[in-house]
């Protein structure tokens, strides 16, 4: 029996196909999370648990991740556009009124893109690590993390070998085991011949990469909601000090917090620190 404490499994019919998303369903303030590229909903499972209590939270997997069924067709990423869409299909069908949206990365990005194009559905957004992309660096055609991700090790024989094969390793050094096992389980398939593939093929989490928008903390002269940027200083951060500045510029009532010594794997890192500052915005408010 599921005491309220484990999320439950759903799926959303939309006219391509099916958006599939865990939940926390609850008479309470709405909250959706987005995931990294690469990563899952699930994924984020021990981050968002102990917010149950306090919000209705739904996590979806994002198109070509997790459990989503949905075309992915060369090309489908440019610009990151169509995750913001597939998510204000998402708020519009599972929430009857504006929603905290909370994201990492790439799930930033997209949260950040619905609350400037919708406002409307939005009482309050957290980024954590957006991907900021300067315009003096643009996106390569082929950058060097989309040319690793485009030959990662896509099947395994079960799910342990593929949690023994990635613990304490490349982008998951540090992750508790719960955690990794989580992303695995949420982001795996069985195959016909009993092993276990990556949900996310390599070529789609390698086309995400190479389709990232150019300055998207432009977009922040569009917001009308409260925002709270968290970003590290750490290996890997996607959002840099100058671009974060610039974000803050344009948007001056951001409430901006830099973890020292954070990765891009923030939420990993610091959960703790991550649901403070979600809380903060029950409500939209500080």
């Amino acid at each position: 029996m599921n005491d309220g404490t484990e999320p439950v499994r759903r799926s959303l019919s939309v006219a391509e196909g099916s958006i599939s998303y865990i939940a926390w369903p609850r008479s309470a303030p709405g909250l959706h999370f987005a995931h990294a590229n690469g990563f899952n909903a699930q994924t984020y499972t021990t981050l968002l648990a102990p917010l149950a209590d306090r919000f209705s939270i739904v996590a979806s997997d994002l198109r070509g991740h997790g459990h989503t069924q949905l075309p992915t067709p060369p090309g489908f990423a440019q610009g990151w556009r169509i995750f913001a869409d597939d998510l204000i299909s998402t708020l519009q069908g599972l929430f009857t009124g504006p929603v905290l949206l909370a994201g990492h990365s790439m799930g930033a990005i997209a949260s950040l893109m619905v609350a400037a194009s919708h406002p409307q559905l939005v009482r309050a957004l957290v980024l954590i690590e957006p991907v900021f992309v300067p315009p003096a660096i643009g996106v390569r055609p082929i950058p060097d993390i989309a040319e690793r991700a485009a030959r990662r090790r896509a099947i395994f024989p079960s799910r342990d070998a593929m949690q023994d094969a990635y613990s304490g390793r490349g982008a998951f050094k540090g992750w508790p085991d719960a955690v990794l096992r989580d992303y695995i389980l949420g982001g795996t398939r069985p195959t016909e011949d009993g092993q276990v593939a990556l949900s996310c093929e390599p070529r789609v989490e390698a086309e995400d990469f190479c389709s990232s928008p150019v300055a998207a903390y432009e977009l922040a002269r569009q917001l009308r909601c409260p925002v709270t940027l968290i970003r590290g200083d750490g290996p890997g951060s996607t959002c840099g000090a100058e671009e974060a500045a610039a974000f803050v510029a344009l948007k001056p009532d951001t409430r901006l917090i830099t973890v020292p010594g954070a990765s891009h794997f923030l939420p990993m890192e610091f959960p703790d620190l991550v649901r403070t500052h979600i809380l903060t915005r029950v409500g939209g408010s500080a």
